[in-house]
């Protein structure tokens, strides 16, 4: 060692502080780094939401974000954080629906998406902003177009089956049990959360 002596007790101060220092020296360069890349990362993060909402409801040329909301929506014994509800609105200041950013617990993680309810408090849209699932499994909630297609234009809460639907059911993705009924789940909390907005807030 650089500050080898032969007392055992400076050996191990030494080496304590030599951990120490590089320790500090770390915490240091990563709390610098983040100092400079946070805001880059929020803006970006920024630009993906807003872009997204722009595409679930085209004609809106804004999106308010509600103060007031129920926070979480619970189905059972699930239950679903509903981060923002965003209130679309026209040139005239007309409100057009909402979008509903939930994060229902997926396979390994949250899935992060924005479900759009249109003025008739029918589900329009949905655009899944984060999901770390399962490559070729979990993620087929994203790329199962005949999947996602049977949860646009409902009104009411469904169930998620795995057998041939009746009437208020959607069908889970085979092998993909878990993502597909967290991604129902998503879109039953928003079409709660819009609704509980619609008669508690928006009067």
């Amino acid at each position: 060692m650089a500050f080898e002596s032969k007392n055992p007790k400076i050996d191990f101060i030494l080496t304590a502080l030599t951990l120490f220092i590089i320790t500090a020296l770390v915490a240091g360069l990563l709390a610098l780094a983040n100092f400079y890349t946070a805001p880059i990362i929020e803006q970006s993060a920024k630009e993906r939401l807003d872009h997204s909402l722009s595409e679930l409801i085209t004609d809106a040329v804004s999106f308010e974000e509600a103060e007031e909301f129920e926070k979480n929506v619970t189905f059972g014994s699930v239950k679903v954080p509903v981060h923002a509800i965003y209130v679309a609105k026209d040139a005239a200041g007309t409100r057009l629906g909402y979008c509903v950013r939930v994060t229902p617990a997926g396979y390994s993680d949250v899935i992060d998406m924005l479900v759009a309810i249109d003025g008739e408090g029918a589900v329009s849209g949905v655009q899944i902003l984060a999901i770390s699932d399962t490559p070729g499994i979990g993620m087929k909630v994203e790329s199962d177009e005949t999947f996602r297609s049977k949860l646009i234009g409902i009104t009411d809460t469904v169930k998620a089956v795995k057998t041939v639907p009746a009437v208020g059911e959607v069908q889970v993705i085979s092998g993909a049990t878990v993502s597909s009924t967290a991604y129902i789940n998503g879109v039953n909390a928003a079409l709660e959360a819009a609704r509980l907005y619609e008669q508690e807030v928006a009067k």
